[in-house]
């Protein structure tokens, strides 16, 4: 991506995706939020449960995006680390 590094650790179904580009950082500033991890993503069966827990948690999602393969939403724990949530049901 972008002409940076992504090394996929684990199997198809688990897996830790690790990316890095220096030029990135430098050109959006979008990625340096939660220096040095961008964010944590997890695949859930039932996007909309896990969303209702998030909101019921008093955390507030935002980025909603569907697209081929999924939908995904993001939103910060009380630490402020960012994690996405990915369903491909």
């Amino acid at each position: 991506m972008l002409g940076g590094h992504t090394i996929h650790v684990g199997t198809d179904d688990q897996y830790l995706a690790l990316y890095t580009n220096a030029d990135v950082k430098a050109a959006d500033p979008s990625f340096r939020k939660g220096e040095p991890m961008n964010h944590v993503a997890m695949i859930v069966d039932d996007l909309d449960a896990v969303e209702a827990k998030v909101v019921a948690a008093g955390l507030k999602p935002f980025g909603h995006d569907d697209y081929d393969p999924g939908r995904r939403f993001y939103f910060f724990d009380w630490n402020g680390i960012e994690f996405e949530i990915v369903s491909y049901s």
